[in-house]
């Protein structure tokens, strides 16, 4: 298969808004590369303003025209200040694997939490766990603000022997960090195949398909009032999605039960914190950083 791969050079405070756009279109979400802007012989300022280039890759097939258009309308819906300019080129398969694997370097997200790629060595020093990750053609490496918070929430709120859900998982990243942290089973949801795949293939490389089931599938919709089996819920989605699967999310929760709500933009905050409340969710903490941020909610209790 040939691939697209378009990017654009934005002023860094922007970089985060623009990849949300370009990794909701484009295989395997987008990455940020950041640099000075500085011109030859130039030296950095810390008051310098700093670029950043965004890429994603989009396959080159019969959606391509259709992703392209929707993608270009949903960036001049930011409207920031410095138009977008996007560049392309058209890359074969291999060149693809190739230009995502220079993007991700073995980072630690959080106190414990350690994500390396399965092309790296990494020695791990006491306490830390470590996540084994090929992102493949997934969102979710851990070099994006909505993934690292919600890692984070997740090293804070997850108890030992919890039942998890992983809605969306993407690379499976969340997944595999539950069940590093303690779950005794995790059942990981994209209605992406090609997500699941690759899912799929990174629990059986950590070594946890017993603990990790990965399915296609989401939730159901509706406002029924059934009681769920997960004592946590991780959903690093999109706001809109978050807001019209609120109910659903809140009842497949067990009373008492936790859910980490991410990839929501900070002007979005609002409405979402109301339909999770108008679910019967009580909202309990919010990390941010940058533009993002993620909501950890409390359901009822039974």
């Amino acid at each position: 298969m040939r691939w697209l791969e378009l990017s654009a050079e934005v002023d860094s405070s922007d970089a985060e808004v623009v990849a949300e756009v370009l990794g909701r279109f484009g295989y395997g979400g987008a990455a940020i590369e950041e640099e000075a802007a500085l011109g030859e012989g130039q030296k950095p300022f810390p008051s310098q303003k700093r670029r950043a280039r965004v890429r994603t890759f989009l396959p080159i097939d019969n959606s391509l025209p259709e992703k392209r258009s929707q993608l270009e309308v949903a960036l001049t819906h930011l409207a920031l200040e410095e138009p977008i300019e996007l560049l392309q080129c058209e890359i074969e398969e291999q060149e693809w694997e190739t230009a995502w694997r220079k993007h991700y370097k073995t980072l630690k997200v959080s106190q414990r939490l350690i994500i390396k790629p399965a092309w790296e060595d990494y020695e791990a020093e006491v306490g830390e766990v470590v996540i084994e990750l090929d992102p493949g053609m997934a969102f979710g490496t851990g070099q994006h603000a909505t993934t690292r918070l919600c890692l984070v929430a997740l090293e804070g709120f997850l108890r030992p022997g919890a039942a998890v859900l992983d809605l969306g998982t993407g690379s499976g990243i969340l997944a595999i960090a539950a069940a590093k942290l303690g779950a005794s089973s995790v059942l990981a949801l994209d209605i992406n195949p090609a997500a699941v795949e690759v899912a799929r293939s990174n629990v059986e490389a950590n070594g946890l398909a017993r603990l990790v089931a990965v399915a296609e599938g989401t939730l159901p919709q509706g406002r029924g009032t059934w009681q769920g089996s997960f004592d946590l819920v991780a959903a690093n989605i999109v706001a809109d999605v978050i807001e019209e699967l609120a109910y659903p999310l809140t009842r497949s929760l067990k009373a008492n039960g936790i859910l980490i709500a991410g990839g929501i933009l900070g002007e979005r905050l609002d409405g979402v914190v109301e339909g999770l409340e108008e679910a019967g969710a009580n909202i309990i903490d919010v990390l941010a950083e940058g533009g993002w941020r993620t909501i950890v909610a409390q359901a009822e209790e039974g």
